[in-house]
């Protein structure tokens, strides 16, 4: 599932801010950052987990050429507490990796182990552990892969381009007015392996967010197919920012061929920015699935999460 989108989108821009930069000469700058994390899972009393939630480290590198052309790039280390199609092992692994050049006229071009457009337009999760994201799945091509990416802005508008090989692709946009902020992304993953099946895949998915003051509210739709599998959900979500306190709400509904993409899901929570990049929350996650997943027991299950972030 896809953790943060819009509501961390304002603890990713302190956590930019408080990157340390460690060289800057002749037009290249290199900086350092990242975010500690980690959170406490309680189901029940006898049910009580402690556990690191994505602590990251990353180190930037940019450089001005001629002509009003940049060259740039970006590593970043992950820790995993947990097996995943990723990066196969607990511990530290390489979640992004890339080099890009960009033009204030032309573009920006990006390859290397990246995020896809995708991962930006769940629009209505505001939460830092939970929430719904079929997409985050690599029989879509999507979450942190190897791409080559091509981005241009067109005033308010920004259209992206992504390859990721021969038989996976990925086009789409966003709009910007007023307030509003639109989004839609396109996925066709041919001949992707599941479980042992070669199969055609495609993804799509569409969100708005619409921003009024300290108010914001956000919808999104998303649909996908593997081989003859179909899979949709669609939610609503809305945050609310009061001096340094944010609450906000979230609901998904899901749908699917198999039991285990059928149900709901429930995120109601808040957070508190105890100074510049250092938060704490608590999130309530109600979720109802009509089968078991790797992270959600049949039936209805409640858990509560507490947790915390420096970023630097």
């Amino acid at each position: 599932m896809k953790k943060t989108i819009l509501a961390t989108a304002i603890l990713l821009v302190a956590g930019a801010a408080n990157a340390a930069e460690i060289y800057n000469n002749e037009g290249t700058t290199v900086s350092l950052g990242g975010s500690f994390r980690g959170n406490v899972v309680i189901a029940d009393s006898d049910n009580v987990k402690f556990q690191d939630s994505g602590t990251r480290f990353n180190i930037k590198a940019a450089k001005e050429l001629d002509n009003g052309l940049k060259a740039f790039g970006r590593a970043e280390i992950k820790n995993s507490d947990h097996k995943d199609s990723k990066d196969k092992t607990n511990g530290l692994y390489l979640n992004q990796s890339y080099v890009g050049l960009a033009h204030d006229v032309y573009g920006t071009v990006i390859l290397g182990k990246q995020y896809g457009l995708n991962d930006d337009l769940v629009m209505n999760d505001f939460s830092y552990e939970n929430g719904v994201y079929n997409e985050d799945n690599d029989a879509f091509g999507s979450d942190s892969e190897d791409q080559l990416k091509y981005s241009k802005a067109f005033g308010g508008a920004t259209v992206v381009v992504s390859l990721m090989d021969q038989d996976t692709y990925a086009i789409g946009g966003t709009y910007d007015v007023a307030g509003l902020e639109l989004g839609v992304s396109y996925n066709i993953a041919n001949d992707r392996k599941d479980a042992g099946v070669i199969t055609d895949n495609s993804t799509y998915i569409m969100g708005a967010r619409y921003t009024l003051d300290a108010l914001v509210l956000a919808v999104q739709y998303q649909a996908s197919e593997v081989g003859s599998y179909d899979t949709s959900a669609y939610g609503i979500g809305a945050h609310y920012t009061l001096g340094q306190v944010g609450v906000y709400a979230m609901y998904d509904i899901l749908d699917g061929d198999s039991k285990s993409n059928e149900g709901s899901e429930l995120v109601i929570g808040a957070d508190y920015e105890l100074a510049k990049g250092v938060i704490a929350y608590a999130e309530y996650n109600l979720s109802d699935r009509d089968a078991a997943t790797t992270d959600r027991a049949e039936g209805t299950d409640s858990t509560l999460w507490l947790g915390g972030r420096v970023y630097f």
